[in-house]
């Protein structure tokens, strides 16, 4: 009977160093970097996402999608703000664009744009609530342009259809 009890202590022992190995080992600051992906449709002349996906990987780790958000009352105009929400929480995300590199096919109305970018994390929710961190970053887009009636390109109008990939690399502490 004893051997047994040392093998149920053993497994015990063993399931609970691996639970608790992840929490103990878990870094509260650090490297950290996001990539992902916007896909958007203006094709019923309302830009709307229609699915996206942001990748973590340091100190947050795991896949989770983005929450374009609402700019605040004295945000500039090269300004945005995003969630990133993970399952354990979300982080507010603060964009500023630092150049903007577009262009358009005039025959094919199709337009491509390069964006370097700042991010800021400012708080967040859940486990994130007191996250804080800086990133500089590049988005890369695609996208369909609409017509006018004269056949030339819409600039006023959203695409037809929008694939934007970002990436950003700093430091994040929660």
């Amino acid at each position: 009977m004893r051997p047994l009890v040392a093998v149920a202590l053993a497994a015990i022992l063993a399931i609970g160093l691996t639970v608790l190995a992840p929490v103990a080992a878990a870094r509260t600051d650090g490297r950290q970097s996001f990539h992902g992906m916007i896909v958007a449709s203006g094709d019923s002349g309302t830009r709307t996402v229609v699915d996206t996906l942001v990748v973590a990987r340091g100190v947050v780790r795991g896949a989770g999608r983005v929450v374009e958000v609402a700019n605040g009352p004295g945000d500039p105009e090269n300004v945005s703000r995003d969630d990133l929400v993970f399952r354990r929480g979300r982080l507010h995300l603060v964009t500023t664009n630092i150049s903007v590199t577009p262009s358009v096919n005039l025959l094919t109305c199709v337009v491509r744009v390069r964006i370097k970018q700042t991010q800021k994390i400012q708080g967040g929710t859940g486990a994130f609530r007191h996250a804080a961190g800086g990133f500089s970053g590049l988005l890369r887009g695609r996208g369909v342009a609409a017509r006018n009636p004269d056949g030339s390109c819409a600039e006023q109008l959203p695409e037809l259809l929008e694939v934007a990939a970002f990436s950003m690399r700093g430091t994040l502490s929660l």
